[in-house]
């Protein structure tokens, strides 16, 4: 009776446990995709704030640049987060999305001009 019992509950740890790990995974790849765009968004940050291009544009170009990344994290988003808190998490995002960007440009255009005073 015992067997049974033991193999009964390995039988229902084996079964759950991929379904738990497949959760933290897709939650963890809202993380990491979020990460990967913010990469990509700083790499034209720092690459386009050493031409003459103005800050719309740069913002502009580094928004289409890493569009794929984007969209991967909505659906990514849409997929893993409830309807209500999605909506609401994207709304902010794109919210602060540009402010975030602009802020990021000033910060590298000042260190950038910090370092050359050195």
């Amino acid at each position: 009776m015992r067997i049974k019992v033991r193999v009964a509950v390995l039988a229902c740890v084996l079964c759950v446990a991929p379904a738990l790990a497949q959760q933290q995974q897709q939650q963890g790849n809202i993380q990491i995709i979020a990460q990967a765009l913010d990469r990509c968004m700083a790499t034209y940050a720092v690459r386009l704030t050493r031409t003459a291009a103005s800050d719309d544009d740069i913002y502009g170009q580094a928004t289409t640049s890493c569009k794929s990344l984007r969209d991967q994290l909505t659906a990514a988003i849409r997929a893993q987060v409830p309807s209500a808190q999605a909506t609401s998490l994207l709304g902010s995002l794109d919210a602060q999305a540009k402010p975030n960007f602009m802020a990021m440009l000033a910060k590298i255009r000042s260190d950038r001009a910090a370092r050359a005073g050195d």
